[in-house]
């Protein structure tokens, strides 16, 4: 007998059609939730495909063509033919709309399997690509002067940037701020402010030599010099600090709410974000002293500091990725609500959302914030708990 030259890929093909369609009907269980999502995050391709045969919008335009197709004889042909294995007969006798979804994702997947390699491209014959992605973050900020000017770094040329009292500072082709010290500026008392928009991230490297990274809608206000007593910064939203060390000139960073963070030389994450339900301090490495008007505790590594009105508590840190995950460019999430996700994607987005379901499960996930929200949230999907619909910037969490 001939060799069926094709038999792995069907096989391949008849388990990515089982948990596709599974996860269209909500039937799968939480261990083959896991090998989906290995699968999806496998290639572009893989995610690719797994978004155009779930997409409602696919879905329905090829229910319409499948019902003067006469669905049920081509299904049955195909299966004749061996196409399909027996793990997904019993998609055939669910309610008619899902059995008949379930069909298309069948049909799509064997011949992604079947001609994608000898055909390449053929894939886009097939589905649809969505054009209208709300797209990613990026390198987005403006420097407001001491003296009033606004500069948009975002457009701004590479290289020396016109400042004020006397300052010298410089945008790097890589989009950073970098200060140069000048032992000449005496203007200690002057103000630069540094902002991101929603959706915009930046860094700079402050005149002592400091690095900060600022996340989205963050304010970071600094003297373009520095005193020679001590070095201050204001800051609201979110940070990565990597303090310069100096022993005889402590670096105090002050919160919106009054709250003081010192150190001489340390790396430090502040979430100084208002709408949030407590402002954190997380210490990597070093020591700080987080203090305001009722309380004053000191860090070691590895714990942070909870501030929620006026409080201050202390606890241990299980994971330091998950807080510090978004100046690497990722979206770490641990056992996260699904109200602290959408926050961040509402940041990073510029995304409204709105709440049409009460979901109390946890998720875990690590996904490049470079990807466009469409891929994000399919992927946060893939647990079953949890659905989305996009209408223009709106986010709708749905059961």
């Amino acid at each position: 007998m001939k060799e069926n030259r094709y038999s792995d890929m069907d096989n391949a093909a008849s388990r990515t059609a089982y948990l596709i369609a599974g996860f269209i009907r909500h039937t799968l269980t939480e261990k083959e939730h896991d090998e989906l999502d290995n699968w999806v995050n496998e290639s572009d391709h893989n995610m690719q495909l797994f978004e155009d045969l779930t997409d409602e919008k696919n879905l329905a335009a090829n229910l319409e063509w499948m019902d003067k197709v006469q669905t049920e004889q081509s299904y049955r042909a195909m299966q004749e033919k061996g196409a399909f294995k027996a793990p997904l007969k019993k998609f055939y006798n669910k309610k008619i709309w899902l059995a008949a979804a379930s069909v298309i994702v069948l049909l799509g997947v064997f011949f992604v399997y079947r001609y994608t390699t000898s055909k390449p491209g053929s894939v886009e014959d097939i589905v649809t690509t969505d054009t209208t992605l709300l797209k990613p973050g990026g390198n987005r900020a403006t420097l407001t002067l001491a003296d009033g000017r606004v500069i948009d770094l975002t457009y701004a040329k590479t290289g020396a940037i016109e400042s004020d009292s006397g300052s010298h500072v410089n945008k790097t082709a890589d989009g950073e701020l970098v200060y140069v010290k000048d032992s000449s500026a005496t203007n200690t008392a002057a103000l630069h402010t540094l902002s991101t928009p929603v959706g915009g991230q930046y860094q700079v490297t402050l005149p002592d030599g400091t690095k900060v990274w600022l996340n989205a809608a963050t304010t970071l206000k600094y003297p373009p010099a520095f005193s020679n007593n001590e070095r201050t910064v204001i800051i609201t939203g979110e940070a990565y600090f990597e303090v310069a060390k100096n022993e005889r000139k402590p670096f105090r960073v002050l919160m919106e709410d009054s709250t003081t963070v010192v150190v001489t030389g340390t790396h430090f994450n502040i979430n100084a974000y208002q709408n949030e339900k407590e402002q954190q301090v997380t210490l990597l490495e070093g020591s700080v002293t987080v203090s305001n008007a009722t309380n004053v505790t000191k860090l070691e590594p590895g714990t942070q500091a909870l501030i929620k009105n006026k409080l201050i508590t202390k606890d241990k840190v299980l994971d330091a990725d998950e807080i510090t995950g978004w100046k690497d460019g990722l979206f770490v999430f641990h056992d996260a609500t699904i109200e602290s996700i959408m926050m961040q994607l509402e940041r990073w987005y510029d995304a409204k959302i709105i709440y049409k379901a009460n979901i109390k499960q946890l998720f875990n996930a690590t996904i490049l914030r470079k990807e466009p929200l469409t891929k994000v949230i399919k992927l946060l999907e893939l647990n079953g708990y949890v659905h989305f619909k996009i209408e223009n910037n709106t986010i709708y969490v749905l059961p």
